[in-house]
């Protein structure tokens, strides 16, 4: 029976990104290849495509859920010595939903609520 390796699998999924790109590059949009699952002789890999200016659905979560804890999205707070900002928020993420995005380099991080409310909040005590 044939089966895939690993190895295999992310070279096709580098070459499919290349080639999405090619095409990306023509139009206004952006296209990301994702994970793969498989089985065997068989894969699945998830595409995500964005308009360029629309938002992410981690993106339209943050600002709901900003909103609802009272969080500044425009600061940027330092922690471990590096200017971070908030980015996105999971859903689906119960321990630590918060995306937050290195400005020195786009890293991202997650965090949990407690870590985020006290270094966003929307009204700074002076």
């Amino acid at each position: 029976m044939a089966e895939f390796t690993r190895k295999q699998l992310d070279t096709i999924r580098k070459q499919m990104q290349n080639a999405l790109n090619m095409f990306a590059d023509k139009t206004d949009i952006q296209i990301e290849v994702g994970n793969c699952s498989y089985r065997g002789g068989e894969a699945t890999y998830k595409v995500k495509v964005l308009m360029e200016g629309a938002k992410t659905r981690e993106q339209q979560d943050l600002e709901f859920y900003a909103k609802l804890h009272k969080l500044d999205l425009n600061k940027t707070a330092k922690l471990m010595g590096e200017d971070m900002q908030l980015s996105g928020y999971k859903t689906r993420a119960r321990k630590k939903p918060w995306i937050l995005k290195r400005l020195r380099d786009g890293a991202e991080f997650v965090a949990d609520t407690n870590l985020v409310e006290k270094f966003f909040p929307e009204y700074a005590f002076k």
